[in-house]
């Protein structure tokens, strides 16, 4: 039989309790309680708030968040009904367990503290309209169990990272403090805390450049309207990603009324009379009557009070229980972990989709013989910021293409949609001068290395990247598969085709059997040759090797610029050095490109073209 324990945060600020004090006793984690699901239903109302506002006196700031807060409560209300924890523990080989805290206390044995099982699967239950969730009539007991396993598989997820530093000089300040989870978790406290902040407060403060920031920072400019001054501090915007994408994150961000202080960090929060305020490392202040901090997630919280050590697990704060491809514990032969928690995913690709996949997979390493385990993480995660329009992208990105292959080593192609003909016909409807499309490609072979998309239906274009991906297809492929006209796919489709038809053995694919069987011979002849060049001058690929890196350094480090209106842009080291004219000035120390203000990135530039001849 499976054990599936499931634990209900009780002290947390974040924790969710019915009006009489019992603990909500529910599943599914962050992404149905207090992420995916809600932010993805106040996204909702956010681009209803954006297209109908209107000066009416009675469209205010107040009756959007109103709305957002209840469709969200209704949104995580529905999905947990259909994840309801009587379903799961009705199962014939499954059980479930609501506990108040566990831990190991030897190799093969756990304390629980538990939740009296007819809290939630034997009593008749009530239902709050509001809220839409099921809440208990009585107190829960709470009693002791042990148990043993053979196996035992670490799911629990990664939480907010909260600085101390902040968090401290917030509270000395005044200033009230939040994460996605205090924003987004069905809660009466959390909804108070929201309308009597977020409405009445004028400036609100995000700490943090990623996806969360991005997504929540758009939804409550869209919310607050003219109420609501939202700032975002971050030394970079989505920082993993290329720069192409921060480029159309920043203009989304921008359109919507979102003030950028970017290349900068939050340094204290102080008050200088009725004034609160955060100070940056560049000793800007940033007026700040409420702070959401968007600064990543972390295992340690999750993992340190299950006293790993006592069954031999060794784990870090930073990348959780350390395990191996088959998500086996390198320390722990019988533990297994999972999901944001596990050291072999990597923190891009710690998503919920993934998350998911390498559970089924753990299980499945755990309980199937040697010899059909299988390394369980998947190298293709689409990676999808639910803005809108949408920031996407999957497999390699611009710099792990230049790192492996070089600028010039591989293809790329990025076609902004504006001009094109879906744009034109909805251009009264939506921006389109963020949205595009860009493919990545081995130069040889045509094989499909990545994409990056910005639009209204980026990740459903991601998808179909992914499903390229995984089936090792390539340019040629794409192209010959006709996507209907004018869809979102439609770009896509005119890239690969673009891509593919560049060169003689691409050409020779759309001329039959025989020119496909002639168009593989040159790409076999010219795989060969490239082969012997590298083999026969050693010499030229340490030197490749090395010019690889400096511009794979020079691909991820952006020019901060501001214009004279305030708008912020970047510009990469890579495209600031492809002109001369630009890089010239900026060697010899002009503080301004394009007409604009480099506020942050010229020392750091000038030091990256000097390493380009060392």
């Amino acid at each position: 039989r499976t054990l599936l324990i499931e634990r209900v945060e009780t002290n947390s600020p974040t924790s969710s309790t019915t009006a009489s004090g019992v603990p909500e006793l529910h599943v599914g984690g962050d992404c149905t309680n207090a992420a995916c699901v809600p932010s993805k239903a106040v996204r909702s109302i956010a681009r209803m708030a954006a297209s109908l506002r209107n000066d009416q006196t009675n469209d205010t700031s107040s009756k959007w968040m109103k709305l957002a807060r209840r469709h969200a409560n209704d949104a995580v209300g529905k999905v947990r009904a259909r994840e309801s924890p009587a379903r799961i523990g009705a199962g014939p080989t499954l059980d479930l367990e609501f506990v108040e805290d566990c831990h190991f206390t030897s190799f093969h044995e756990m304390k629980l503290m538990c939740y009296d099982n007819s809290t939630w699967l034997d009593e008749p239950a009530e239902t709050d309209n509001d809220s839409q969730m099921t809440k208990s009539k009585s107190t829960p007991t709470i009693e002791e169990r042990r148990i043993t396993s053979k196996k035992f598989l670490v799911a629990t997820g990664a939480s907010p990272v909260l600085p101390i530093d902040l968090v401290q000089s917030a509270n000395q300040a005044g200033v009230p403090y939040f994460t996605y989870r205090s924003l987004l978790r069905p809660s009466d406290g959390v909804e108070m805390m929201l309308n009597n902040t977020l409405i009445s407060g004028s400036n609100v403060v995000l700490v943090g450049g990623g996806a969360t920031a991005c997504e929540l920072g758009q939804a409550m400019c869209r919310l607050g309207g003219n109420d609501l001054n939202v700032s975002i501090v971050a030394p970079a915007i989505i920082p993993t990603e290329d720069v192409v994408l921060q480029q159309s994150a920043i203009k989304i961000l921008h359109q919507d009324g979102c003030n950028l202080y970017l290349g900068s960090r939050a340094m204290d929060v102080i008050k200088r009379g009725e004034d609160r305020l955060v100070l940056l490392d560049d000793n800007v202040t940033v007026p700040a009557d409420c702070l959401v901090f968007c600064m990543g997630r972390s295992p340690e919280e999750s993992l340190k009070s299950l006293n790993l050590d006592r069954a031999g697990i060794f784990w870090t704060a930073d990348k959780g229980v350390t395990v191996n491809s088959y998500l086996r514990s390198t320390t722990a032969p019988h533990v297994y972990a999972s999901g944001d928690c596990a050291s072999a995913v990597p923190k891009r690709d710690r998503r919920a989709i993934h998350a998911g996949w390498t559970g089924f997979n753990a299980v499945r390493n755990a309980m199937l013989p040697w010899f059909l385990r299988s390394p369980a993480c998947h190298p293709n995660v689409p990676r999808v910021i639910y803005t809108d329009p949408e920031l996407a992208s999957c497999g390699m990105s611009e710099n792990e293409c230049i790192r492996k292959y070089g600028a010039d080593g591989y293809d790329s192609l990025n076609v902004r949609e504006e001009g094109t003909d879906r744009a034109d016909v909805e251009g009264k409807e939506r921006q389109t001068d963020a949205t595009f499309v860009g493919l990545r490609a081995e130069k040889i072979s045509g094989r499909i290395l990545g994409a990056s998309a910005c639009g209204p239906a980026a990740a459903e274009i991601i998808n179909e990247v992914c499903l390229a991906l995984v089936n090792r297809l390539n340019v040629r492929d794409l192209a010959r598969t006709l996507h209907s006209y004018p869809s979102h796919g439609y770009l896509l489709y005119r890239i690969a085709m673009a891509l593919a038809t560049q060169t003689m053995s691409g050409l020779l694919a759309g001329c039959g059997s025989v020119g496909r069987l002639l168009g593989a011979q040159i790409r076999i002849l010219a795989r060969i040759l490239s082969m012997l060049r590298c083999r026969w001058l050693p010499w030229r690929r340490q030197a490749r090797r090395k010019l690889s890196e400096w511009q794979a350094y020079g691909s991820t480090k952006s020019l901060v610029l501001q214009s004279g209106a305030g708008e912020v842009a970047l510009l990469s080291y890579l495209d600031a050095y492809s002109n001369d004219t630009l890089k010239e000035l900026l060697v010899n120390g002009d503080k301004t490109a394009f007409g604009d203000e480099i506020t942050h990135g010229r020392e750091d530039f000038v030091n990256w073209v000097d390493m380009c001849g060392q």
